[in-house]
């Protein structure tokens, strides 16, 4: 079998293709260290998305989401491995390298990956529009406008961002996605889960409404919950513009639902 060409800087020449063999390749032929870090990022986006989809692009792996395209690249140099978010200034926090407006990018060296903040890149940028190479400028202004977040000042989107980042906190392993994308909400819902849903985000005219899937069934000593009390699995957390949670109280609440997630998937085990 031929050896794998290495261009400038020692980044493996891969022929362009979908699908994870061709990723496998690049990875087996990255030279001393960096092999070890591209499969680290490799398996940590797996991890973090289970059902990313893979290609090799322009001698760089690329990972993307049906029907949303990609989110992540990355690219080996002599000294370092970038990874590059291209919609890295929807991030928080933004990742270092990179003044262009949407794409932001981190070089990763010998024995200097931080899994864990990494792990929240990824599972923040698959959820956001993804690039799609070939895309008009017409197009790329939509999935820009898209991806950004929404102007300073505006509450709801601030309230959210805040409750996301407890969420978060909370559990580091919680899988976050958007659903419910359609043309009168193109961002969509975003959704938290753990062994199953936790609970989603929207946003009103007049409150941001966090709704646990299944709040009926857990503890709530802080009394959090103020709205949909009426039935017997859901419950949500109305906040007003100017209200505040108790980030205490609700972390504990967002690991007793997570919890109960658990117990309900042992027993159906």
């Amino acid at each position: 079998m031929a050896k794998t060409r290495l261009l400038s800087g020692g980044n493996p020449q891969i022929a362009k293709a979908d699908g994870d063999a061709p990723v496998r390749a690049y990875l087996a032929a990255m030279p001393g260290w960096k092999r070890a870090v591209g499969k680290r990022l490799d398996a940590l986006i797996v991890r973090t998305v289970p059902d990313v989809r893979k290609a090799v692009k322009w001698n760089s792996p690329m990972y993307g989401m049906d029907g949303r395209g990609l989110f992540l690249g990355f690219h080996t140099f002599t000294h370092y491995v970038k990874v590059t978010f291209f919609s890295g200034t929807s991030l928080r926090p933004v990742p270092p390298g990179g003044k262009g407006k949407d794409a932001r990018w981190i070089d990763v060296h010998e024995d200097d990956l931080d899994e864990a903040q990494m792990a929240d890149w990824v599972r923040q940028a698959a959820a956001l529009p993804g690039w799609v190479p070939g895309r008009t400028d017409e197009q790329e202004k939509t999935r820009v406008s898209k991806a950004k977040p929404k102007a300073k000042g505006d509450w709801r989107q601030e309230t959210l961002a805040r409750m996301r980042t407890l969420i978060l906190e909370a559990d580091p392993e919680m899988t976050e996605e958007r659903k419910w994308i359609k043309p009168s909400n193109p961002a969509g819902v975003p959704l938290w889960s753990h062994d199953g849903m936790v609970c989603t985000g929207e946003t009103y005219a007049k409150a941001v409404k966090l709704t646990f899937a299944y709040g009926a069934s857990i503890p709530d000593p802080s009394r959090l919950f103020n709205s949909s009390l009426e039935g017997n699995t859901r419950r949500a957390i109305d906040i007003q513009e100017g209200e505040t949670v108790d980030a205490r109280a609700f972390k504990a609440l967002v690991k007793a639902a997570v919890a109960r997630n658990a117990g309900a998937a042992k027993k159906k085990r």
